[in-house]
């Protein structure tokens, strides 16, 4: 049987953060040519942390530049 049992809250908490990484790997192999990627090892390792770390500073640009917006519109 699976656990924790399908149905339940802690497994709806779960499956939601499955999917969400999910669609990161998703948005790094379509956009970040991780679709390509066919070798092992160091080289395998620093394409992917390279690639992370840029999908990761574009998203956190984004909420900043988003924050930003709706508290200027919030004043206007």
């Amino acid at each position: 049987h699976a656990y924790p049992a399908r149905g339940s809250e802690s497994f709806t908490k779960l499956y939601n953060k499955r999917t969400a990484v999910e669609r990161v790997f998703a948005y790094l192999k379509e956009y970040f040519g991780m679709k390509r990627t066919r070798h092992r090892g160091v080289r395998a390792g620093v394409d992917f942390q390279l690639s992370t770390l840029a999908y990761n500073l574009s998203k956190f640009a984004l909420d900043k530049l988003n924050k930003q917006l709706n508290s200027f519109q919030k004043v206007a």
